[in-house]
């Protein structure tokens, strides 16, 4: 409920049960609602629903016009609670968007839509696959590397064929299974090349005729040339799924990402890219995106560049210089480390969680935030829960539906056999 008026707070309910049980005492929860607005309460918790005032609604109206999701955006009032309190403790650091575009900017490849389009199928099969592999656009398995040349697996026909490095850009078309932060030297590549492909391989890869298969590379050239950048961004995920270890990545080497999965993140001072990398998967960050996250279904969300990461708030620059050489060493030991999922590192209070999230607040001048992390660790990962519950239950409605139609769908004797 949001009034014009200055003086008067916003407030937000969050309803405990479901709609369906509620029929019968709309008019009292309305009545209690009421009395929460005209009490001098900021919260109020009782059996129908959680409420909480926002008093300085405006200025967060105007702050965050572009995406006003944390408002309504969270399934427990407690999530709702936290993240009001550090976005006051963050309200002098700017966010990504504020930053001049010279010095920060987040760039988005959608493949075959650089500087051409009608090309969209070509370009993504021509992204060699290293990681999760579960998605029919993968064409092509990266398999193993020497110093000049890059063995690579047709999927569909399992057959192997190595093509030159001066033919290949680095790319990562997902972060699924990507368990390490930093990926230099363990990207996977796009190919830019098509005439080096033997033709049989193009022929059985649908990459016929050759000239849409050439303007398709092109495109993931001139892409890599003007967008491809060192940091990648999340950008579509499910946030509980176990396969998704971090929220960016860091690569000493350029990297082409795609808008299915990945953003590129350009930073002009490279002194700032491993100590903003460690920020951006800290807890201070998943907080920010689950707050301003386009949600797809439950925890199946976007993490939109313009309208989600550059909302996000980061330390000064300066903060960001000033940290490199303490950083660095830290950066080092976190690096090339397997660890566990983001969701189970929060669930279980992870040490290599602290340790970053612990950094985080330092750089960001809020040390009295480091006593409360088993605090934040909890809700966040009640947050997490609910979310991928209410995925869990969209699954099993569609599936029920699905199953459904199915049935009325079957011949009338096949029906009998299918159900016994």
């Amino acid at each position: 409920m949001a009034k014009k008026s200055a003086k008067v707070p916003l407030i937000m309910i969050v309803i405990n049960r479901k709609l369906d049980d509620l029929k019968n005492e709309i008019d009292e929860i309305v009545k209690q609602i009421k009395d929460f607005e005209a009490s001098l309460d900021a919260k109020r918790r009782i059996e129908n629903f959680d409420g909480l005032k926002l008093f300085d609604q405006h200025t967060f109206v105007y702050k965050h016009v572009g995406n006003l999701k944390p408002l309504v955006g969270f399934n427990i009032v407690e999530t709702h609670e936290l993240l009001l309190e550090l976005l006051d403790a963050l309200k002098y650091s700017p966010t990504i968007g504020e930053i001049p575009r010279s010095e920060i900017t987040i760039k988005v490849y959608n493949p075959g839509q650089h500087f051409m389009k009608g090309v969209e199928k070509y370009a993504r099969k021509l992204f060699v696959s290293k990681y999760g592999t579960r998605s029919p656009n993968v064409t092509f398995l990266y398999r193993d590397a020497s110093k000049d040349e890059v063995n690579i697996n047709l999927r569909a026909k399992n057959i192997s064929f190595t093509l030159s490095k001066k033919d290949l850009v680095s790319s990562l078309r997902s972060y699924s299974k990507v368990n390490h932060l930093d990926i230099s030297d363990e990207e996977e590549v796009a190919i830019i090349n098509p005439s080096a492909l033997p033709m049989e391989i193009a022929r059985l890869a649908g990459l016929i005729p050759i000239a849409e298969t050439e303007t398709a590379a092109r495109d993931i050239e001139k892409a890599y040339a003007d967008l491809a950048s060192n940091i990648m961004l999340v950008r579509r995920t499910q946030i509980s799924s176990p396969e998704l270890y971090w929220l960016a990545f860091y690569s000493r080497n350029k990297v082409i990402g795609t808008t299915s999965a990945l953003l590129n993140l350009y930073v002009k001072n490279p002194n700032i890219m491993k100590p903003l990398v460690l920020y951006l998967n800290s807890i201070v960050t998943l907080i920010q995106l689950i707050a301003f996250v386009a949600e797809t279904r439950g925890a199946w969300v976007t993490f939109h560049g313009k309208q989600v990461w550059n909302h996000i708030h980061i330390p000064n620059l300066e903060k960001l210089l000033e940290s490199f050489d303490r950083i660095k060493n830290v950066f080092k030991d976190i690096g090339k480390l397997d660890v566990k999922p983001l969701f189970m590192r929060i669930k279980e209070h992870d040490p290599i969680q602290k340790s970053i999230d612990e950094l985080a607040f330092e750089i960001l001048g809020l040390e009295n935030w480091k006593s409360r992390l088993d605090e934040i660790y909890n809700v966040v990962a009640k947050e997490l829960g609910t979310m991928h519950k209410i995925l869990e239950t969209s699954r099993r409605q569609l599936k029920r539906a699905k199953t459904s139609s199915e049935k009325t769908e079957l011949p009338e004797k096949k029906l009998d056999v299918w159900i016994k």
